[in-house]
């Protein structure tokens, strides 16, 4: 553990030096850039890492910031809700680069105007990465309680993702985005008795479903719905098909997307189609026996580059339907935080081709009237001015 909190500390101070020139250049698109026709519109301002979005209609929605705030916004208007618990975060307070950590997902129970829950994910002071659910009154929470807490504590994740199975059950990501080598592994995401790198999938009370997978070894089901996972922080449950679709982050290239099924084990990090960040393999078996005993991806990206490839790094996932922008129905859009742009995907033809929206998207949602909402997080690192777009034809 403090192998990888030093090597967070080391990233993070990378990534901060050269402030004194604090805009963040956009590198050139690894994809086509399509001609796809649409408007932009900011419609709020003043974040740093807005990171999740709960839409309760077409201009109503709660919105977190990574570094621990949760906002109402309602017909143009954004208030800060209090009674947020503490987070923990790997950066500086003053200018937080929050890598790891922070206040994460935020969703409404799905009758939210029967039952107004709201849900939030985050790794809390303590270290541990929590689910807990409140009510609002007078831009106060109220009714708080933890419903969900890993066993261990979590310093590598960064996705939780909450995604509604039906009006009862949620899916929830834990990353596990360990440095592992072939040589040296660490397999925290193969182990069921460690709540990272794994997908989860609880009742509306953090209770654990009775039809939940019952692993080998164990005799009753555990929270955990799918295993070796690396850090899946785009999540779709697709009703009609009833598929969970997952987009994952690989190492040095070897992003991922899956189709999440029930007890499957997604093969992190005993087979990956990328490599460590300093060269190294990370897989100890080759395709041919990851097949066998593990689910391969559907799917993945790796950039081709002279050091090995390079990772899109997608940081959400948005299936299109019923779209103002006809061009994006039957797609999967996706952000991508390496080439800092927004990425569309066709699963039918398998071709992923770039958008002209620039900037860090963390999340994606769609309105009711069909809309994109897009949460952005700055381009200054001295600055807070991430926002909030809005996408239409």
């Amino acid at each position: 553990m403090k192998f990888i909190k030093a090597l967070i500390v080391s990233f993070l101070f990378i990534s901060l030096i050269g402030c004194e020139s604090t805009i963040v250049k956009v590198p050139a698109s690894p994809y086509p850039i399509s001609n796809d026709s649409f408007s932009v519109k900011t419609i709020a301002e003043g974040f740093v890492i807005p990171y999740g979005i709960a839409i309760v209609n077409d201009t109503e929605y709660f919105i977190t910031d990574r570094i621990g705030k949760l906002f109402h916004f309602k017909e143009g208007h954004q208030i800060e809700i209090k009674g947020m618990p503490s987070v923990k975060t790997f950066g500086d307070k003053g200018i937080p680069a929050v890598m790891h950590g922070g206040l994460m997902d935020v969703s409404i129970h799905p009758k939210f105007n029967e039952t107004p829950w709201l849900y939030i994910s985050y790794l809390d002071i303590d270290g541990f990465a929590k689910v807990s659910r409140f009510k609002i009154e007078n831009n106060n929470t109220t009714q708080f309680e933890t419903i969900f807490k890993t066993r261990g504590q979590n310093y590598y994740g960064n996705g939780m993702r909450i995604v509604w199975e039906d009006d009862e059950h949620f899916f929830l990501n834990v990353g596990g985005s360990v440095f592992t080598t072939s040589k040296n592994p660490i397999l925290t995401a193969q182990d069921l008795q460690d709540d990272s790198g794994k997908i989860h999938r609880l009742k509306e009370s953090g209770a654990i479903p009775s039809d939940n997978p019952i692993f080998d070894g164990l005799t009753q089901p555990t929270t955990i719905w799918s295993y070796g996972h690396r850090d899946s922080q785009g999540l779709v449950y697709d009703k009609k098909s009833k598929t969970l679709f997952g987009v994952e982050h690989g190492p040095k290239g070897g992003d991922e997307f899956n189709i999440i099924k029930k007890g499957g084990n997604y093969g992190w990090p005993i087979f990956t189609y990328g490599i460590h960040y300093n060269g190294e393999n990370i897989s100890t078996l080759t395709e041919e026996e990851a097949s066998k005993t593990t689910i391969l991806p559907e799917h993945y990206w790796t950039v081709p580059t002279d050091d090995g490839g390079q990772a899109i790094a997608p940081s959400c996932l948005l299936r299109v339907e019923g779209s103002t922008i006809a061009d994006w129905n039957s797609h999967f859009l996706m952000g991508s935080l390496a080439y800092r742009r927004l990425m569309k995907y066709n699963r039918d033809t398998d071709e992923t081709v770039a958008l002209a929206i620039d900037g860090r998207i963390r999340t994606l949602k769609q309105l009711p009237s069909g809309d994109i909402i897009a949460l952005m997080e700055r381009n200054d690192v001295s600055k807070s001015n991430g926002k909030i777009i809005r996408i239409s034809n």
